[in-house]
Order: C-alpha cells, then structure tokens, then sequence
C-alpha cells in the first residue's frame, strides 16, 4: 500500500482538500502539497535522487506560469531512478477530450482523475 502522496496544484483549497481526503481514506498518510510547479520539480528531484518509499504524485493540469503538460516535460527529463519512484496522475476538472487523450498517450502518466479527488478513488490508487 503506498502512503506517501505529492500534490501539486496551485489552488491551496484544493490541496487542502486533497489532503484531507487522503487521510480520511487511508486514516493515515503522508502528504505534500505544492502550489508551485516549480517548487514541486525542485523537491521531486532533491528527495527522489536517493531511493525513497514510493509516492502517488496528484498533478493539475491547468496552472499559470508552469501548466501540467510543462511540468509533465520536466519531469520526463529526470533520470530513470527518479521517475519509477513516482506514479503519476492528472487531476482535474478539464472536461476537454484532448487533455485525456494527451494523458493517456504520455508514458509517465498513469490516467486521469476528475476532480474533486473522491476517498473510494485514493484506496483504489494507494491498493487499499
């Protein structure tokens, strides 16, 4: 079961809201959230450069200054023993078909949620 969760979404409500899901669904867990993109990469890839339990990594798509599709870039660029320490999935209320389809055709994306993220939905990710 993995209990380790980033997320990284500028609006702040939604993270805590995010949060607060996340432990009621798993009662306890580990949780951090970033509203920044940038600050997220940065974190991502100072703790992820040793080997680190793994985490569920909850992206929005829809940010200013570094959108998720920007971020997604980034990330792709990390080294291997970085990104397989990460399961990565879009969270947002996009209703565009080409935002799932550009998900579903990213091979360090594992699918895409709608939010708002829903407690049965983090069991199901963390393998509850």
């Amino acid at each position: 079961m993995i209990k380790k969760f980033i997320i990284v979404d500028d609006d702040p409500f939604n993270n805590i809201l995010c949060d607060m899901t996340i432990e009621m669904a798993l009662n306890t867990a580990d949780v951090t959230s970033f509203t920044k993109p940038a600050d997220g990469l940065a974190h991502i890839l100072l703790a992820y450069s040793k080997e680190m339990e793994p985490a569920i990594l909850l992206l929005d798509i829809n940010m200013p200054l570094m959108n998720g599709w920007e971020f997604m870039d980034a990330f792709a660029k990390y080294p291997e023993s970085v990104k397989k320490q990460l399961t990565v999935y879009i969270v947002s209320s996009s209703v565009d078909p080409r935002d799932k389809e550009k998900a579903a055709g990213n091979i360090n994306i594992k699918g895409f949620i709608s939010k708002p993220v829903e407690v049965e939905m983090i069991q199901q990710l963390a393998g509850v």
